[in-house]
C-alpha cells in the first residue's frame, strides 16, 4: 500500500470548505423558511386587503408581545 502524504494545511482548507458550502446552505434555507426572500415589489401596494392584512398582523402581533410580557410579570415578578 502506498502512503499518502498529507499535510494539515489540505485537511484545514477542506474543511473550511465543507463550513463554507454549508454555512451557504443553511443561509438559503433560512431565506424560504422566514420568508426573507419575498419582496415588498411583489405586493400590490395599493390593494386594501394587503394593506389591511399586514396592519392586522402587526397589531395582532403587538397585542400578543403586550400579552406575554404582562403575563411573565405577573408569574414571576
Amino acid at each position: 500500500m502506498a502512503k499518502r502524504k498529507s499535510t494539515g494545511r489540505s485537511r484545514d482548507d477542506e474543511t473550511v470548505a465543507r463550513a463554507q458550502a454549508d454555512l451557504k446552505r443553511l443561509g438559503e434555507q433560512s431565506e424560504k423558511l422566514l420568508g426573507a426572500g419575498q419582496s415588498s415589489e411583489e405586493d400590490d401596494a395599493n390593494d386594501p386587503v394587503v394593506i389591511w392584512g399586514k396592519r392586522i398582523g402587526r397589531f395582532a402581533t403587538a397585542l400578543l408581545a403586550l400579552y406575554l410580557v404582562y403575563w411573565f410579570i405577573s408569574q414571576y415578578g
